[in-house]
């Protein structure tokens, strides 16, 4: 998806090190698991970039971006033990591969590691990256609930998905000493972006489409709470037009931003890249439930 661009392959061979560095244990065998599957690697990148937009460079910002992924693949670890995940990105899941026990360890690390990383920065972009942990954590939380309503479903991804993108965006301006209203730019722009993603993987899981994933347990996603009030197709429809506003609102946020316009460009294409392709698919496609 993105790899036409340099810093990808950077993140990638910044992973593959990291996993090289491992200890010859079971432990490191299931890090080195967690860090060889594909990914888009999105969330590092919207990081780079956005220090890219006031002039920093990507080693500069490369361990905070590290940071950022390895959280994530923390919390996919943890979301699989949660949900009984039993496929995830096309392969086994590291629960069905490996069990609860090791799998629990094996997400703990992974966050501890990501601490380290982090650690050499100024405070502002720690806390930024602390307080994104911490609401990954309750919204994983609220996910285990049964949402009722729309409202509980906004507030459930916009912490345990968004504002991981969100403190993607902020970290990288923060890093690159962008103003307070850069950054608050920025962290808009990675809040939509998260939210609009979400939103598209539940209607793509409730349409029936192949996502390379599979659990035993089944969220109230948004679709699934508009399909029960107006029926599937309208729910189609509707989820189909919120993702669009997220889209918008994202482009919109980078609009008015003073950073560099072909970091800018690379910004608002990751939009595209997150969603044009899933919500071509999901305008096809009849619902299947």
């Amino acid at each position: 998806m993105f790899s036409g661009w340099d810093e990808y392959h950077l993140i990638n061979r910044e992973l593959a090190e990291l996993a090289r560095g491992l200890p010859d244990s079971p432990l490191g065998e299931i890090i080195s698991y967690v860090l060889s599957a594909p990914g888009k690697r999105v969330r590092p990148l919207v990081l780079i970039f956005s220090a890219q937009s006031k002039g920093v460079t990507a080693s500069q910002a490369m361990n905070a971006a590290l940071a950022i992924e390895l959280a994530h693949a923390a919390s996919l670890v943890h979301d699989d033990i949660l949900d009984y995940g039993i496929e995830r990105r096309g392969s086994p899941s590291v629960l069905q591969r490996f069990g609860p026990e090791a799998s629990l360890l094996a997400g703990d690390y992974l966050i501890s590691r990501s601490i380290e990383l982090v650690s050499h920065y100024p405070a502002p972009v720690i806390c930024a990256f602390a307080r994104a942990c911490m609401n990954m954590s309750e919204g994983e939380l609220m996910d285990l609930s049964v949402a009722g309503s729309s409202n509980d479903y906004y507030q459930c991804i916009s912490k345990k998905t968004a504002s991981l993108f969100s403190a993607a965006a902020k970290m990288g301006g923060l890093i690159a000493g962008a103003s307070e209203e850069e950054v608050a730019r920025l962290e808009t722009y990675g809040m939509h972006l998260g939210l609009g993603y979400q939103v598209l993987d539940d209607l793509e899981e409730f349409l029936g489409l192949d996502q390379g994933k599979s659990s035993k347990k089944t969220s109230v996603t948004l679709p699934r709470i508009y399909a029960s009030q107006y029926g599937d197709d309208a729910s189609r429809k509707m989820c189909i037009k919120v993702i669009e506003d997220h889209n918008t609102a994202a482009r919109r946020a980078l609009s008015g931003s003073s950073a560099r316009e072909d970091i800018k460009s690379r910004l608002e294409s990751i939009v595209d890249e997150m969603t044009c392709r899933g919500l071509q698919r999901c305008r096809l496609q009849e619902s299947l439930c």
